[in-house]
């Protein structure tokens, strides 16, 4: 008999913690992404980029990969043309971004003095190094270089890239495609170092990390707002009128930009690992969250994100974006893996 009612309580307690547990969110589409291809690399896979042909793997020290979109065959590069010089080996490289309208490859280097590379790659079978920018570059901490839509004068590509040090700065270049012509501004952001840039026409955008998030003019350069976040801001990526904030320990946080001197978190969600980077495209936004994988979310609603599927077999990952209906994501462990949206 005490064996009996021993057994009932040890049921009722079960149904008791079992009605008592926090649910996971419920998820629409659990086979929404399905993998397409895994790429083995050398080194660290840490960043991507690409355009309409092509896709860019920065490796850390195992140099550049480049994967062949219509077939996923790719090429390692541990040193670009002309091979044989200290220059032309690829040390270290932490960010790729790709001008495809250029046939430009942007790459930042890490190793003894701070660079970012300027690579031509008009032809994918030699890479050849046309440059580095060097000024102002020391604790470079990102980069992001687009084509200037309407040129005005010879320079046909824009940039911006953050830096640290002593005197933490936003940097803005343009680039004519075959000399280097230096900074055209700077935008102070002290006393702390900017992660991460993003920009429209009107505004720039940075991650702050334990700041937070700032947002400045882009013409008088002067700061406009401030937004203390959860978590140490790392990645900022605009849309409209939001910002979309990889904050590190805390996940993801968005942020009304509607109006530029008083933004609003209006959002957040805590991913299980540390949040590195977020990318957004139509009515989707993917985060990596290192050891906690990939989280896609439905992101027609800024202010409730809808959390549609987490992978986590693919070890740590360091990045993930969207390159048409794939979604590519920069994995330590198992390189790169190339997944398709249904």
């Amino acid at each position: 008999m005490k064996l009996r009612n021993f057994v009932v309580l040890i049921a009722v307690a079960l149904l008791l913690v079992s009605g008592c547990a926090k649910r996971n969110p419920a998820w629409q589409d659990q086979d929404l992404l399905s993998l397409v291809k895994q790429i083995s690399m050398a080194g660290n896979p840490v960043d991507l980029s690409f355009d309409d042909n092509l896709i860019f793997v920065a490796q850390d020290q195992g140099g550049i990969s480049v994967i062949d979109r219509a077939n996923f065959s790719h090429r390692w590069w541990p040193e670009v043309n002309p091979p044989g010089s200290a220059d032309a080996v690829m040390a270290r490289i932490r960010g790729v971004s790709a001008v495809g309208e250029h046939k430009l490859l942007f790459a930042s280097e890490y190793w003894a003095a701070d660079k970012i590379r300027v690579i031509d790659y008009s032809n994918p079978d030699s890479l050849r190094l046309l440059d580095s920018i060097t000024g102002g570059t020391d604790n470079l901490k990102s980069i992001y270089f687009k084509a200037i839509e309407n040129p005005t004068d010879e320079n046909i590509i824009e940039g911006f890239f953050s830096v640290g040090g002593s005197e933490p700065r936003a940097r803005y270049t343009r680039y004519n495609g075959y000399s280097y012509v230096g900074s055209d501004y700077n935008i102070i952001t002290t006393p702390w170092v900017p992660e991460h840039v993003d920009a429209n026409d009107t505004h720039v955008f940075l991650a702050m990390g334990q700041r937070g998030f700032m947002i400045y003019d882009r013409q008088s350069q002067q700061k406009l707002g401030e937004l203390s976040l959860p978590g140490e801001a790392l990645f900022v990526k605009v849309k409209g009128n939001y910002a979309w904030l990889a904050c590190r320990q805390a996940g993801l946080c968005v942020v009304n930009i509607a109006d530029p001197t008083w933004p609003v978190l209006v959002s957040t969600f805590d991913t299980t690992g540390y949040a590195t980077t977020v990318d957004l495209k139509d009515n989707y936004a993917v985060v990596s969250s290192g050891g906690g994988g990939v989280y896609l979310f439905d992101a027609s609603t800024p202010a409730n994100p809808r959390l549609l599927q987490n992978l986590t077999n693919m070890g740590y990952t360091n990045n993930a974006k969207f390159c048409d209906d794939l979604l590519l994501v920069a994995a330590r462990d198992k390189g790169v893996l190339i997944y398709k949206i249904q």
